[in-house]
């Protein structure tokens, strides 16, 4: 469960009928477990950060190059099929190029990663738990903040994604107009 500021709660019963069965080398898997579980979502959540900053800057760049093309590009020709096509590549580039650099800024921007409330783990309450009742709510918390952290970093992912396909898509299109360019001006 989580809280009204987005951390992550137990869910253990601390009067739990259940806790005579439950055995400390268990507890102690699951916990450990849990908290190797919690710790790698965390390091993916980073790492799509990084991914997405890193293409982002390359976007960013590319982007830039793209608009020193545009300001320095002057038409061969002067028919108006030459300059319906070269505009019509032209715009579709630049329409692809911003839709991407938008999709990895909504993925820098989506969610952060919730981590686990220490307000209900340090507690005298808590304190007063057995061992493996302690063990286990901890357990249940990192779980617990493992699956509300789960969609964040799939959403960052998916946004990434298409932002991605979308600055390959433009940068393919431009590779290939500034061929037929370069074809046309050797032509001339």
């Amino acid at each position: 469960m989580s809280n009204n500021n987005g951390e992550v709660t137990s869910t253990l019963n601390p009067e739990s009928e259940d806790e005579v069965d439950l055995v400390v080398e268990s507890c102690d898997a699951i916990l450990d477990t849990a908290k190797t579980v919690y710790n790698e979502e965390s390091e993916r959540f980073k790492q799509a950060e990084a991914k997405t900053n890193i293409a982002l800057a390359f976007a960013g760049v590319l982007f830039a190059a793209y608009l020193t093309y545009l300001g320095t590009f002057k038409p061969i020709i002067k028919e108006p099929s030459y300059l319906v096509y070269t505009s019509l590549f032209k715009v579709a580039i630049f329409v692809l190029l911003v839709i991407g650099i938008i999709y990895f800024l909504r993925s820098i921007k989506t969610g952060e990663y919730r981590q686990v409330d220490l307000n209900n783990i340090v507690s005298i309450d808590f304190g007063k738990r057995s061992e493996k009742n302690s063990k286990l709510s901890l357990a249940f918390t990192y779980d617990e903040a493992v699956t509300l952290n789960k969609e964040g970093i799939e959403g960052k992912l998916r946004f990434y994604q298409i932002g991605l396909q979308l600055i390959t898509y433009g940068f393919l299109i431009f590779a290939i107009h500034f061929l037929i360019e370069e074809v046309i001006r050797y032509v001339q």
